[in-house]
């Protein structure tokens, strides 16, 4: 499956909300992390769940799928690791 660098930054995003112990992540997390409007968040969470990365729950945030985690992880580690080379 082809994902978009935006796609991607939102998946790392939406991570890296998860990875603090939160059970989902909202809208307006996931907006101030980006920097963008909750709108803009709202239309690439519909574009993630139809991609089957990542499942919205209306007034209950957004959670990553198996596969959504999986990609996401792997983009992660991949960036820290070119931070500990760098």
């Amino acid at each position: 499956m082809k994902i978009s660098k935006t796609e991607e930054n939102y998946l790392k995003a939406i991570f890296s909300i998860l990875e603090k112990g939160k059970p989902s992540a909202s809208t307006n997390s996931i907006s101030q992390k980006m920097s963008t409007s909750a709108a803009s968040v709202t239309d690439m969470v519909k574009r993630l769940a139809k991609k089957k990365l990542a499942i919205h729950e209306s007034h209950k945030g957004v959670k990553l799928t198996k596969e959504g985690n999986k990609i996401a992880t792997m983009l992660t580690r991949k960036h820290r690791l070119w931070e500990v080379f760098l």
